[in-house]
């Protein structure tokens, strides 16, 4: 690892060690699988408030307080529609909704206690964005109205609101604000499709948003792998190409041990499917 790589890397472990630890309750991990921290938008959001002047423990107050939404945001996702009318399902389903509240309300008591109101009211917006989105894919998909690209568009609201309304805010020049929308929602792209191909591969599932794939006529399960694995590859490059686009060459590898998570990511997922 690059010598100007591992002081970031060793703070962006430093976040998500503090993230978990104010989500850590035993009982909650009892009954409700949380779900993974999204790291790497943590550590493209962490460099991006760097890069824009702010001082280190107010981008990691802002980072944290990202990552811990995010984690209320996805835990609430894990809520199913219905579950076997047994004590033990219904206190997994009341404790998820609840976890999910719990990360929530720390990273507005994070923010409230620092005296950080405009971050709030970013926040707040972003979650509404949010909420929207899943709102409209919960009934596209109930309808059977919902295309693959109308499907990746909702889900790039979802994944991405919350960094890209802290970048709009903080990052005053156009060209660079463009620059960190554009990576933000590329590099949420790639973990959407890797996170879909990996549910596909463990759980034997069709996620939804490649069961839209599977609509269209002709289309196997083997040509669906193939272009997962394809598009993937692509939206990496595009990633990679946005970062030399811009940054100088000294910033680059910061920026470049991010992405290139994506594709080691990927490598091992295919070395995993070729040895079974």
């Amino acid at each position: 690892m690059n010598r100007d790589v591992t002081p970031f890397s060793d703070e962006i472990r430093e976040i998500a060690e503090r993230i978990h630890h104010m989500i850590s309750q035993p009982f909650v991990r009892q009954y409700v699988d949380m779900p993974a921290m999204a790291e790497n938008r943590l550590a493209l959001l962490y460099f991006c408030l760097l890069e824009n002047g702010l001082e280190k423990e107010r981008a990691k107050r802002l980072t944290i307080s990202a990552g811990l939404m995010q984690v209320g945001l996805d835990t609430h996702e894990l809520v199913k529609l219905t579950y076997e009318s047994t004590i033990l399902d219904e206190r997994t389903r009341q404790l998820t909704v609840l976890a999910g509240d719990y990360c929530s309300s720390q990273y507005y008591y994070l923010l409230a206690e620092a005296g950080e109101i405009e971050p709030i009211r970013i926040f707040s917006h972003a979650i509404q964005q949010i909420n929207e989105a899943k709102m409209q894919l919960h009934i596209s998909e109930k309808d059977n109205k919902l295309s693959w690209e109308a499907y990746l568009s909702l889900r790039q609201t979802i994944d991405t609101a919350l960094y890209v309304g802290v970048v709009k805010h903080f990052t005053p020049i156009e060209e660079e604000r463009r620059f960190w929308v554009s990576l933000f929602e590329e590099t949420s792209a790639v973990e959407r499709i890797i996170g879909e191909w990996e549910q596909l591969q463990w759980q034997k599932q069709i996620p939804s948003g490649l069961s839209r794939l599977l609509q269209k006529p002709g289309l196997t399960l083997a040509n669906l792998l193939d272009f997962v694995e394809a598009r993937t590859n692509e939206l990496i490059g595009v990633c990679e190409q946005l970062v030399c686009s811009l940054y100088p060459n000294e910033k680059q590898p910061l920026l470049s041990w991010v992405t290139s998570r994506y594709s080691h990511r990927l490598n091992r997922l295919k070395r995993v499917v070729e040895e079974m």
